[in-house]
């Protein structure tokens, strides 16, 4: 096997990238916050050079730069420093020098749709209109003593928030503690692009942008219109249904402006200026063609983008089938898809789906064999689940508002599960969000045990990296032997691969005159693979001809 063709192409694109909710990651002081010391004190688990690792190629670290907290590091008061809570300038410096040691790429979280209210510049901007700060935001002075137009913030309420100082109103899409920059300042452009060299120079190869589709608003600040509906899924779980009628506001003026591909184009200029880097983008959903469009013509834009679609609502073969026949098919030549199933702002897949061990790995199996690049959420490679959070303890402020509606993210944040013990060999003190010991086996009894989920991801992740048509190759679905099954070919200069994935209880047949049926299997989620059917929930990798013949 010629492993040394999928390393032609680039890391982002070949690799596993994971995503690190540093907060709840691992604790290194006994503060009960997760820190950059504890994430380095972890670095191995990540990538070690064997099996025993996950062996990712890409970490995104959720925000860490100083913030007052009021969505949990998303609104950045400074954002050429790390917040004390998470440790030091040095201590990111040794985080990368342990990441680049081991082959793992650190991507940064860039928050640039709005900054925290506390940032310089607003509090400069804030207090007169003939501040050199002020044109970095939003404002106007209103009609009537009411804001300028309809436009409602994503957390309740309206868009814009009174300031007394200059008496106008200014615009926050989200917390009003979370003032929108203005994109169309070519200072504020400017001093984004200079955000974003000052992290590539101290060793970052990458970022993820923060509701990258929200960047330019509207000119003349239309009203949005408005539509009615009764039902919609579930914020934070698209698997659940709120039946609510409601007028609900279209953001035709707010997101998804011409503008902001212009914007995007100019990052990746200043991306492209150091070789290797790369940006993804959460861009919000409203159609797939809309999403695909943030790669631009395939090379000038985002380099990924996070397709949410794939956040099936029901976890059946047809229902991924459908979302990865359709993105292949639209995505533009050069673009490459990129496939996450849980985050921070959304219920993770295994209680979304309510999955059993064996429906994790058949879970992680789509996820790490399907073309494209998949990312893995802190937790997801050993089957975490959502924690329940009692009321008490709510931290995130859109649960707060919102209780008892289940929409809020702390569920998903909770920390990591390394031991038994009553910290969870997370801290050593009291966890910021409570620790539910029996969510799953913790990471240390799974890492012993050769049939955990963990060890399941280890080992297809090892898998993957020497074959490059799983990291790199072509994909192509063909007839599965059940609809509960899904059937699909990975191809590359070296090799042809056959995936079978069975998405169902029950033990599924292999049709003889087909071409898996007379494969040789090399993966499986079984110790000995029947030669005629697939096991409940089976993942099997078989070889096909080798495509030089």
């Amino acid at each position: 096997m010629d492993t040394t063709a999928g390393q032609e192409e680039p890391w982002w694109k070949r690799g596993i990238i994971y995503h690190c909710y540093v907060r709840s990651f691992m604790d290194g002081n006994g503060d009960g916050i997760g820190d950059l010391p504890g994430l380095i004190s972890r670095l191995d688990a990540l990538r070690d050079g064997t099996p025993r690792s996950l062996g990712v190629d890409g970490l995104w670290l959720s925000p860490i730069y100083p913030s007052p907290n009021h969505d949990f590091g998303y609104d950045i008061s400074d954002y050429r420093a790390i917040d004390p809570a998470y440790g030091t300038l040095h201590d990111f410096d040794l985080l990368v020098a342990g990441t680049s040691q081991r082959g793992i790429h650190v991507i940064m979280d860039l928050v640039v749709n709005h900054s925290s209210s506390e940032h310089q510049w607003f509090r400069l901007a804030r207090t007169s209109r003939s501040s050199p700060f002020h044109d970095y935001y939003l404002w106007h002075p209103g009609k009537n003593g009411k804001p300028p137009n309809n436009w409602g913030s994503t957390f309740g309420g309206s868009a814009w928030e009174w300031n007394e100082q200059t008496h106008e109103f200014y615009l926050h899409s989200f917390l009003k503690e979370q003032p929108d920059l203005n994109w169309r300042n070519p200072r504020v452009r400017q001093e984004v692009h200079d955000i974003m060299r000052f992290w590539m120079d101290r060793g970052v190869d990458g970022f993820r942008l923060d509701v990258a589709n929200y960047y330019v608003k509207d000119a003349l600040l239309r009203d949005n219109p408005h539509e009615f509906i009764i039902a919609q899924p579930m914020p934070g779980n698209p698997s659940k249904t709120l039946v609510l009628p409601m007028l609900r506001e279209v953001p035709r003026y707010t997101v998804d402006q011409p503008e902001t591909h212009v914007a995007l184009r100019e990052m990746r200029h200043v991306l492209d200026e150091k070789s290797g880097r790369m940006m993804v983008g959460e861009v919000t959903q409203r159609s797939l063609d809309q999403v695909l469009s943030y790669y631009g013509g395939g090379i000038d834009e985002l380099n990924l983008v996070f397709n949410f679609f794939f956040f099936v609502r029901r976890f059946r073969a047809q229902n991924f089938r459908t979302v990865i026949q359709q993105t292949l098919e639209l995505l533009s030549a050069g673009a490459w898809p990129a496939w996450v199933l849980s985050n921070h702002d959304v219920v993770r897949a295994v209680s979304r789906y309510h999955l059993s061990p064996a429906m994790t790995k058949s879970m992680l199996g789509l996820l790490l064999t399907i073309k494209g690049t998949p990312f893995l959420y802190y937790g997801e490679e050993m089957g975490l689940p959502n924690t329940r959070i009692p009321r008490r303890f709510l931290q995130d402020p859109v649960g707060k508002k919102y209780w008892p509606l289940p929409v809020g993210r702390d569920g998903e944040r909770t920390p990591m599960l390394w031991e038994s013990s009553p910290g969870g060999g997370f801290t050593t003190g009291t966890p910021w969000l409570p620790i539910n010991t029996s969510a799953a086996p913790p990471y240390s009894a799974q890492s012993a045990d050769p049939a955990s989920v963990l060890n399941f991801t280890r080992r297809l992740s090892w898998f993957r990296s020497h074959h490059p048509a799983l990291s790199a190759g072509d994909m192509s679905f063909v007839d599965s032997p059940s609809d509960a099954c899904l059937c699909f070919k990975r191809t590359s200069p070296a090799e042809c691969l056959t995936i079978t994935i069975n998405l169902c209880q029950r033990a599924t047949a292999l049709l003889p005159d087909r071409s898996y049926s007379t494969q040789t299997p090399l993966f499986s989620t079984e110790n000995d693979p029947y030669p005629d059917h697939l096991a409940p929930w089976e993942v099997r990798i078989a070889s096909s001809a080798s495509m030089n013949g």
